[in-house]
C-alpha cells in the first residue's frame, strides 16, 4: 500500500527536527563566545588601572601604591594587587623545538571568559615588563550578564516557535485538501452532483489524493443514481396525474349511470363505486405526501371544535357504539392543517369505532403536557398482536387478510394518518391496552402561545 504521506510527514519531521538541533547547538555557541569577551568599556577601565599602576611603580613610592591598591579594592569590591615577576632558571632548560611556555598570573583581558566558573584573575603587564597588575574582575566587567536569559531563548523559546511554524506548514500541507473535500461535500449536499476534488488538489498522488479521487467517483455514482431517482419521481409524478384523470372520469360516468338505471343492483354497484372513489382520492393523497413530503403547518385549529364534529360525525355513523370525548374548553393548534389534521382523526377514530364490539365504549383524548399536545384515541377492540404495531401504519397492511371491504377497508387510513401527522411536524405511535383494545397516540408540537394558553384549561367529559 502506498504511504507516500507517511513517508513525506517522517522525512520532514526527522529533518526539521536534525536542523533544528545543529542550529540551535551552533547559534547558542556562538552567542555564548560573543557574550563571553570583555566589553570594551571595561577593557578601556582595565587600561585605565594599568596606567595608574604604572605611573606608581614607576615613582617607587610603596606606600602609594598600597593605598591605591586598597582604594581599587574597595572601589570595585575585589582582589587587586602588583607583582613583580623574576624569572630565574633553576635548572638549565634544554632547549627543544618547541615554543616555550609563557608563565601567566591571570587571563588575558581578550580571551574569552567562562560564564559557569567564578570571576577569573585578569592580567595586565606594566611597561617595565617586570611588574603585573593582578586582580579579580569584577562583578560589573562580568560579561554575559543576559547569558542565562539568552540561553532559555535559543533553547527553549526559538525551537518552540520554530516548531510552531514548521507545525502551521504541515497543517496547511495537510488541511488544504481537507478544506477542499469539506467545501465540496457541502456544495455536494446542497444539491451540486458535479462538484469535484481532484482537480483542485493540482494532481496530489498521496493518500489525500487518493481520497479526493475515491470521493469525485462516489459523487458521479451518487449524482447518477440521484438524477435516475428524479427521473423516476417525476414519471411517478405523470403516472399519478394520469391515474387520477383515468380514474375520476369513468368513476363519474359510472356514478351517472348508477343515478339514471336504479335497478335491483343500485345499492351494491354504489357502494362498489364509492369505494374506488375513497380508494383512488387515498391512494393519490398517500402518494403526494410520500413524493412531496409536505410540511402542513399554514394554519390555525380550534381542536376541541373539530373533535366534536369529527366524534359527532361518527356516533351518527356507528350508533351502537359509545364514544366518549375527554378534551379541554379550548384548545388551538398553531401551525397546524385542519383538512390534514380532520382526515387523520377521522380515518383513526372510524377505525376504532369500526373494532369496538356493541355497546362498548370508545374513549378519545386531548391534553398539553411537555410542549406538546397529546391526543389519544382508545378502543376495545382486540387490539393487535405485538410484532404488527408498527406494520399497522403501511400501506395496504392489514392484520387479517381475509377480511372484506366493509369491515377492513383497504388499508391506506392508518398509514395517510401517519404522514399526515408526520407532515404537521407531529409523531403517532400503537399500543395495547389493559385488558384489550387498540389505543393511537399522537404527539403534535406547539407554539409558546399554545402552551401558554392551554395548560392550565380544566379538562370536561363530553358523551358524543
Amino acid at each position: 500500500m502506498n504511504k507516500k504521506l507517511f513517508w513525506k510527514l517522517c522525512l520532514s519531521i526527522s529533518l526539521v527536527s536534525m536542523a533544528l538541533v545543529y542550529l540551535t547547538s551552533e547559534v547558542s555557541l556562538m552567542v555564548e563566545r560573543k557574550m563571553s569577551l570583555i566589553s570594551t568599556e571595561a577593557k578601556h577601565q582595565m587600561e585605565h588601572y594599568r596606567q595608574q599602576a604604572d605611573s606608581l611603580v614607576q615613582a617607587g613610592d610603596k606606600t602609594a601604591i598600597a593605598q591605591w591598591l586598597e582604594d581599587l579594592q574597595d572601589k570595585e569590591d575585589t582582589f587587586a594587587s602588583i607583582i613583580q615577576l623574576n624569572s630565574k632558571e633553576l635548572v638549565p632548560i634544554v632547549h627543544t623545538d618547541y615554543t616555550p611556555i609563557q608563565i601567566r598570573l591571570g587571563r588575558n583581558p581578550d580571551w574569552e571568559i567562562h560564564l559557569y566558573h567564578d570571576n577569573p584573575f585578569i592580567e595586565l603587564p606594566l611597561n617595565d615588563g617586570q611588574h603585573y597588575l593582578v586582580f579579580r574582575l569584577p562583578d560589573r566587567m562580568m560579561p554575559g550578564q543576559y547569558w542565562p536569559i539568552t540561553h532559555m531563548f535559543l533553547h527553549l523559546i526559538v525551537p518552540l516557535l520554530l516548531m510552531v511554524l514548521v507545525s502551521f506548514l504541515l497543517y496547511r500541507h495537510l488541511m488544504k485538501p481537507l478544506q477542499e473535500l469539506e467545501q465540496a461535500t457541502r456544495q455536494f449536499s446542497s444539491g451540486d452532483y458535479h462538484t469535484r476534488v481532484a482537480p483542485r488538489l493540482n494532481g496530489r498522488d498521496d493518500e489525500l489524493g487518493r481520497l479526493a479521487v475515491t470521493f469525485d467517483e462516489m459523487t458521479a455514482e451518487v449524482g447518477h443514481l440521484v438524477e435516475t431517482q428524479r427521473h423516476l419521481v417525476e414519471t411517478q409524478r405523470h403516472l399519478i396525474h394520469d391515474l387520477s384523470h383515468e380514474l375520476r372520469t369513468p368513476l363519474q360516468r359510472i356514478e351517472l349511470c348508477i343515478e339514471s338505471e336504479k335497478g335491483a343492483h343500485y345499492s351494491r354497484l354504489k357502494r362498489e363505486a364509492n369505494q374506488m372513489r375513497q380508494l383512488t382520492e387515498d391512494a393519490l393523497t398517500l402518494a403526494w405526501l410520500q413524493n412531496e413530503s409536505p410540511e402542513l403547518r399554514h394554519e390555525t385549529v380550534d381542536l376541541v371544535g373539530l373533535l366534536e364534529a369529527i366524534t359527532e360525525d361518527c356516533q351518527f355513523e356507528f350508533p351502537a357504539r359509545q364514544l366518549s370525548l375527554i378534551v379541554p374548553d379550548e384548545l388551538e393548534l398553531h401551525d397546524s392543517s385542519e383538512k390534514a389534521l380532520n382526515m387523520a382523526l377521522e380515518n383513526i377514530i372510524r377505525n376504532a369505532m369500526r373494532h369496538t364490539p356493541i355497546a362498548s365504549t370508545v374513549t378519545v383524548s386531548a391534553w398539553v403536557q411537555d410542549a406538546h399536545c397529546h391526543i389519544q384515541i382508545q378502543d376495545q377492540g382486540p387490539g393487535v398482536e405485538a410484532h404488527y404495531l408498527e406494520l399497522i401504519f403501511k400501506p395496504f397492511f392489514r392484520t387479517d387478510k381475509a377480511r372484506d371491504r366493509d369491515s377492513g377497508g383497504f388499508g391506506l387510513g392508518l398509514a395517510l394518518a401517519k404522514r399526515q401527522i408526520e407532515a404537521m411536524g407531529g409523531q403517532i405511535n400503537a399500543s395495547n391496552g389493559a385488558p384489550n383494545g387498540l389505543i393511537i397516540s399522537m404527539h403534535l408540537p406547539m407554539s409558546h402561545n399554545d402552551q401558554t394558553l392551554s395548560i392550565s384549561m380544566p379538562l370536561s367529559v363530553k358523551e358524543a
